[in-house]
């Protein structure tokens, strides 16, 4: 996985923590010591790895488990919970959907690369869809009306 998105899922546990000081907070009291408030900072903005206890001691102090579900669903090959928390597969699907793109450019006459392109982007559509469909549930958009 890479360390954008790690430092990413930091972040949003730093913001829901209260801010980089609740988060010194919450660190300290699980990892016993003092934490440097810019180092922080870096693990944010993907200038350092994640530490897994720091990771460990926001989700316990936000109630929020990103970390724990994507480590889950790599371990037993599961899919996501739910459409909204499908963002790693749907990175996956949409990886391999413009690599089979860019082989069906290279070969725009093979049948088997147009078939190809097709099923990965079809499963990059439903991945979508599922999240859509739940966004607008969330939202109360109900079915047939503008998004």
């Amino acid at each position: 996985m890479s360390i954008l998105l790690r430092a990413h899922m930091f972040g949003e546990l730093v913001k829901a923590v209260g801010g980089v000081d609740a988060a010194a907070a919450a660190i300290e009291a699980a990892v016993g010591h003092t934490v440097s408030r810019g180092t922080i900072s870096k693990v944010q903005n993907g200038h350092a790895e994640v530490p897994y206890a720091w990771a460990s001691a926001l989700e316990n102090a936000s109630g929020r488990y990103p970390f724990l579900n994507m480590r889950s669903r790599e371990v037993t090959g599961g899919p996501a919970r739910s459409e909204l928390a499908c963002h790693l597969d749907m990175l996956r699907e949409a990886t391999e959907g413009v690599t089979a793109l860019a082989e069906f450019e290279a070969n725009p006459d093979d049948p088997q690369a147009v078939a190809r392109a097709y099923a990965e982007l079809a499963d990059v559509h439903d991945l979508t869809a599922g999240a859509m469909a739940r966004l607008k549930a969330m939202m109360g958009v109900r079915k047939g009306d503008a998004a």
